[in-house]
């Protein structure tokens, strides 16, 4: 695969990996799961040149937390280049185990509309399919669907009463793209919140690009500081701010 060019005026553009997105499509239509760390190193060998991590240094012991980090997404770079980098800098990190990061799904997918006319997205059956497919979590915030909302928290509440591997959030949403910070959406503040209640700290992580992709993570934020806070959200999304 030859590497992707740029110029000093355009960033770099990444090929899509269609041909993994593809292979999704028995485990979507059959409800299995595929080996998410194998599927993130193959998405790393699209990123060229190789990503700069910094930080490795800041992560706790125990890879149980919440790593946090900015929605970074943009004409020619997908979420899941940005998602794939980390969850390769984890599993370096901390040694095999898969899926090395369970990512939260927090993307709120407008309906479609023809005029006056309005349609559900597909998006929204789509999703969940596809998020049990790479073990992450899917979860509607924002009030869109409240009692799938609540069924996908409590699980994912009860699961990280005994996770080993970091529970990964982009609390931008689908609204974060690269270059710009948005506010956190409705609800990410109570989930770190009752995370922090079961004992886990928080790892704000900003990614950007400097030439390459620079993933930086920073200093944790204890359960402490989580619980203290007026807005866990807010201050999580400051400290990824100071990374980037």
């Amino acid at each position: 695969m030859s590497a992707p060019q740029a110029d000093a005026n355009q960033p770099i553009q990444y090929p899509v990996p269609w041909k993994l997105v593809a292979g999704l499509t028995e485990h979507i239509w059959r409800g299995t799961r595929t080996d998410v760390d194998a599927f993130t190193r193959e998405i790393l060998g699209y990123i060229q040149p190789p990503p700069l991590v910094e930080g490795l240094q800041q992560l706790p012991a125990s890879p149980r937390f919440v790593l946090v980090a900015n929605h970074y997404q943009r004409k020619g770079l997908w979420i899941l280049h940005s998602a794939g980098v980390l969850t390769q800098a984890i599993r370096n990190h901390y040694g095999p185990g898969d899926p090395p990061v369970r990512w939260v799904v927090t993307a709120n997918w407008p309906p479609w509309k023809f005029g006056p006319i309005q349609f559900r997205s597909p998006g929204d059956i789509l999703l969940p399919r596809v998020a049990h497919a790479l073990h992450c979590y899917a979860i509607p915030f924002a009030g869109k669907d409240p009692k799938r909302t609540a069924k996908a928290l409590r699980r994912l509440l009860q699961e990280a009463r005994h996770v080993d591997r970091p529970i990964g959030l982009f609390p931008e949403g689908v609204a974060g793209s690269a270059g710009v910070l948005t506010e956190a959406l409705p609800g990410i503040d109570r989930l770190l919140l009752q995370l922090a209640k079961l004992g886990l700290p928080a790892v704000p992580c900003g990614i950007s690009e400097e030439g390459r992709f620079v993933i930086r993570f920073g200093k944790p934020l204890s359960v402490e500081e989580l619980k203290a806070a007026t807005n866990p959200a807010a201050l999580t999304m400051e400290r990824i701010r100071e990374l980037i």
